[in-house]
């Protein structure tokens, strides 16, 4: 796993239509109706429990905020355009899993089962970390969750129709914790985003069950996780079905131009994907309607010159004793330090798993659990607080090492020897600080910045409040004719660590 987090925002009608028909046809070759639109999960504390699955109706339902057993609506619900559904993240592994997947019913379901593993980790890890905010605005504080819900929708294919085993993990805004219903701190959920990917990746790649049906056919991974007697055929397989969507969408103008204010039906589409098949290559693929997909998907593996590997092969895994555990700690925050200059224990915990991943560790999910967490916990050990206050909440980005510190000293340090004294009348601080917006150190960092002085250094750990700043030092600039430039590495100023 290494994507985003998608905060869905809308209609619960519009979501139901989003994980119905938000995949490439060619799916409908393997959901099996009457089964549910999506699995449902509850965690409390860690301990994960699955319930009734959700059909199309009860889905919409709870992702509208309400119970799908009775209606009941769970706390307070907004009704606008902008209320917040859901937040998801996709599970899934490298192209050659999906494959292999393909290649072989035993591995799929190994795969299947797999992802099902790693979005119960971490479900049960954002159990124990997400929170709420409870208190008026501008006072509120985080609390720890009592409840959060979850559903996983299985798709197989890629929008292309080539195979991608993938999960959608979708975390119920709606939240139970200080004794009502209240909406989940999505700020905190997209903050959390290293210990998602992480445990998510990792709990696949160190699976018994996956890496033992991908031996058991002559797979073997490389260093990067892709399974290499596939890896050459990743490429150019993906390509060949970008071509046939290509072929798709072409037949679906022409016929749309040809017959206006009609849809085509699923026996027309079905024809239009046997036709993309073989367009453009007949002499080797000829697909038929009705043969099965996999049959497809081998066939053109094939024709791109694929074989099977010849038996199967060792497992070989490294053992977790072998792991130095405080070189590992080292390398975990070399890796954090090389792309930022802070991070919260979240990061820290991706960053471990992805270590153990890497190191070819295969292992119950318990013991690569205690393996990561005693990792992070070492990692923190050697971290050192920005913010210097209690009740800091756990998402924020307000830790860092030695290393990092000793780096930005020497920065500061040379920046100053450039500075020149500031010689001009100073701007009362309260001027800077209008209707109590900012506090003292805020409103000291607008008036220096909004001074005459060649070079200003400032710095701010991340939620210390540089982008709340920086609009205020904008508006003090302005109202005095002039104008403020910000170059920033993210796409919002004070977001991502210090400056």
């Amino acid at each position: 796993m290494h994507g985003g987090i998608k905060i869905y925002a809308g209609a619960p009608a519009a979501a139901r239509h989003y994980v119905e028909a938000d995949r490439g046809r060619a799916d409908d070759y393997y959901l099996t109706e009457g089964t549910g639109v999506a699995r449902r999960f509850t965690a409390t504390a860690g301990r994960v429990t699955e319930l009734a699955p959700l059909t199309g109706d009860s889905y919409e339902t709870w992702v509208a905020g309400r119970d799908p057993e009775t209606g009941e609506p769970r706390g307070q619900l907004r009704g606008d355009e902008h209320a917040v559904r859901f937040a998801e993240v996709v599970v899934n592994g490298p192209k050659t899993w999906s494959l292999a997947a393909a290649l072989h019913p035993e591995i799929a379901r190994a795969y299947e089962a797999a992802q099902d593993r790693a979005a119960g980790q971490i479900i049960a890890w954002l159990s124990q970390h997400a929170t709420t905010r409870v208190g008026p605005r501008g006072g509120q504080v985080q609390v720890p969750l009592e409840v959060l819900e979850a559903a996983t929708v299985r798709h197989y294919t890629s929008r292309a129709e080539d195979p991608h085993w993938h999960l959608h993990l979708q975390l119920l805004s709606r939240v139970f914790a200080a004794g009502k219903w209240r909406g989940l701190h999505t700020v905190g959920i997209r903050d959390f985003l290293g210990a998602i990917n992480g445990i998510g990746h990792a709990a696949m790649a160190c699976d018994p069950e996956l890496n033992a049906a991908f031996a058991a056919h002559g797979y073997r991974k490389g260093a990067t996780g892709e399974i290499q007697e596939v890896a050459d055929y990743a490429g150019p397989f993906s390509a060949r079905h970008a071509q046939i969507a290509r072929n798709v969408d072409r037949y679906e103008r022409e016929w749309t131009a040809a017959h206006p204010g009609e849809s085509p039906g699923p026996g027309l589409r079905g024809s239009w994907d046997a036709r993309a098949w073989a367009d453009g290559r007949p002499d080797k693929v000829t697909a038929q309607p009705g043969v099965r997909l996999e049959a497809r998907w081998r066939a053109e593996l094939f024709a791109l010159g694929y074989r099977d590997p010849v038996g199967p092969v060792d497992l070989a895994p490294s053992p977790i004793g072998a792991l130095d555990r405080e070189q590992a700690v080292d390398r975990v925050l070399a890796r954090l330090a090389a792309g930022r200059s802070a991070w919260n224990a979240a990061d820290i915990r991706g960053e471990a798993e992805r270590l153990i991943a890497a190191e070819g560790v295969v292992a119950d999910a318990a013991v690569r659990i205690e393996l990561a967490e005693d990792l992070t916990a070492r990692a923190m050990d050697h971290c050192m607080p920005l913010l210097d206050r209690d009740g800091v909440p756990e998402h924020i980005r307000a830790w860092t090492s030695r290393t990092v510190l000793d780096v930005e000293t020497d920065l500061t340090t040379r920046l100053a020897a450039r500075a020149v004294p500031d010689t001009g009348p100073a701007v009362p601080v309260e001027r800077a600080a209008p209707a109590g917006r900012l506090d003292v150190g805020q409103a000291a960092a607008v008036v220096a910045l909004s001074g005459d002085r060649p070079l200003v250094v400032v710095e701010g750990a991340a939620g210390a409040g540089k982008t709340t700043t920086l609009a205020a030092t904008r508006g003090l600039l302005e109202a005095r004719g002039r104008r403020l430039v910000v170059v920033t590495p993210h796409a919002q100023g004070g977001q991502g660590g210090r400056r």
